[in-house]
This record gives structure tokens, sequence and C-alpha cells, in this order.
């Protein structure tokens, strides 16, 4: 029987990680005492600290690495929903870290989007996540905002009442905080349907020097954005192409309009046909912006060169 009749979403302020470990093991070791199902997504050195403290309970436990997973926060909802799937009938719980010291800004602003979400894409579903922040290593404005995308937050031995989920809080994934603006030296491109070869050359054309997979993977999450553009927002669209220290980016913009939160967490099935693009930019890309209004949507790739 599990221990919590709903979604349970909790964050945890934690100072450094003598700290981190006492709490979480205690967490896990709660979980394995009532023979639930245990799941920890932390980066390094915590994983390790972690598995360390737990000695011989950590090979009961299933490690999902976050650094990879995680790099692009729109991955880690369908990781959770295939881990939560498995369990069957039995009680689970995790521990998710979807945010770390050395997130960039346009990072952190999509993991709070993430944390949000989590409550939609969960909703009903009995378990418990505890998602750790380090008050010592995050910014204060970081710590801030985990009151409003959780329903309640443990700091030592404190319980906050959080923010109760609305409708209007997932809509707002999609709405903001706008992006900024892109650089006038980006490479600009209008297309329109049956032009998608003309979108993959003009990519591969302003590609900086980078690895052949590297090379493949942009054309490939761009040209599936396009598509998208071309099936489901008008028709045409404009894409904007620019480098960014290590990063290539590419900004998609049409008239279409997006008014799914959860918009390319969705797994797609083996028998399903289309709808695959956003799926599919973001298991390619670093991470993948999305903001959509009733007058259009823009989508923003990063990928890694």
């Amino acid at each position: 029987m599990t221990t919590t009749t709903t979604f349970r979403h909790d964050a945890l302020l934690y100072a450094g990680p003598a700290d981190f470990v006492e709490r979480t093991a205690a967490f896990v070791r709660a979980g394995l005492a009532a023979d639930e199902a245990v799941a920890v997504a932390v980066i390094e050195p915590r994983a390790g600290a972690l598995r360390e403290e737990l000695a011989a309970d950590a090979g009961h436990v299933t490690w999902i690495d976050m650094e990879r997973v995680g790099r692009n926060p729109a991955r880690i909802i369908p990781a959770w929903q295939q881990w939560t799937r498995e369990q069957g009938t039995r009680a689970f719980r995790g521990i998710g870290e979807p945010i770390w010291a050395g997130r960039s800004d346009a990072e952190l602003v999509e993991c709070r989007h993430h944390e949000s979400l989590l409550n939609l894409a969960f909703d009903g579903i009995p378990w418990q996540l505890l998602c750790p922040y380090d008050t010592t290593a995050l910014a204060p404005e970081v710590i801030d905002a985990v009151h409003a995308s959780h329903p309640r937050v443990l700091d030592g031995p404190t319980e906050i009442p959080g923010a109760q989920p609305h409708t209007h809080d997932y809509a707002a994934t999609l709405l903001g905080p706008a992006l900024s603006q892109a650089p006038a030296r980006a490479a600009r491109l209008a297309f329109r349907a049956g032009k998608l070869a003309g979108v993959r050359e003009f990519v591969r054309r302003h590609l900086p020097a980078t690895t052949r997979a590297r090379g493949n993977a942009a054309v490939l999450a761009i040209g599936e954005i396009a598509g998208n553009s071309i099936v489901h927002g008008g028709g045409h669209g404009t894409i904007l192409l620019w480098t960014e220290d290590e990063h290539l980016v590419c900004e998609i913009h049409d008239t279409g309009h997006i008014v799914d939160p959860l918009a390319g967490r969705h797994r797609p099935t083996p028998d399903q046909h289309g709808a695959r693009g956003l799926w599919i930019a973001n298991q390619v890309c670093d991470l993948a912006q999305i903001r959509s209004t009733p007058a259009g949507t823009t989508v923003r790739l990063h990928l890694t060169l």
C-alpha cells in the first residue's frame, strides 16, 4: 500500500553536502522499509555521496543519471513517467534534482516550468517526489521560486505550505518569460511548404565547425520543428540561426498556437503517425524553449557544438 493517496511533490531545502546526504538517505530508507520502489535522479558528487551513505541499500535503488537526462529539463517528466509505469501496483517514491549550481538563466526558467508541469503530468497518481535545493549554492531567487511550484516545502524541521497548482500556472509555461531578442547577426530564412530541403541546406551552410553527429542532430531537430510549422503553424515560418558561446541557437517562428503545456513531453507510441517533432527536438537538443499565444508560436533550440 502506498504511503500517499495522490501525487506528493515536495521541495527539500538543504544546506550543503552533509545535510543533503542525511535527509535524502532518510527519505530513501523510509521507502525501502515500506517495500516501496525508490529511484534517485541527482548529479555528482551528490549521487556518489548518497550511494556511499546507503551502502548495501544502494543496490535496491534505481539510479538515474540526472546530468544526462536532465540536461534538457523537458526530458525529465518522460523519464519519471517511464519509471513509474514500470512499477506496476507497487508503491514508489523518487528524488529528482532538476536545478543545480551552474545552470544558465534560460535553463533555470525552463526548470521552473518543469517543476510546475510535474503537478500536471502526475495529477492523481499516488507517489512521492522529493526535489532537493541547496541553499548554500543556489541564488536566493532560485530558492524563493520553489514555493510557487511545490505544494509543500521542507526547510529543516519546518513544513511550509507552498502553492496549490492551478490551470493558469501550467498555461504560464507557454506564455513566458519572454525570450531574449535574437542578435542582429543571426542568419534568417523564410520557408514554406515544399521547401524543407532548403531548410536543411540553410542549417548546414551556417553550421560552425563541429562533429558530423552534432551537425546531423542540428539538421534533424530544426527540420522537425520547421515541419511542424508547415503542418500545424500556418504552412510557413521563419528561422533565425546564430551561435552563442559553445551553442548553436535556432529560433523558429510561425502563426500556429500550442495549447498543451506538456507538448514535447509525450513519449510517442510505436504506432503513432506524426506529432513527433517537439519530442525529437527535446531528445536531440540541450534546451528547447516554447512560447505560444494565439498570435503565434516561437520555438528556440539550443544545441551544444
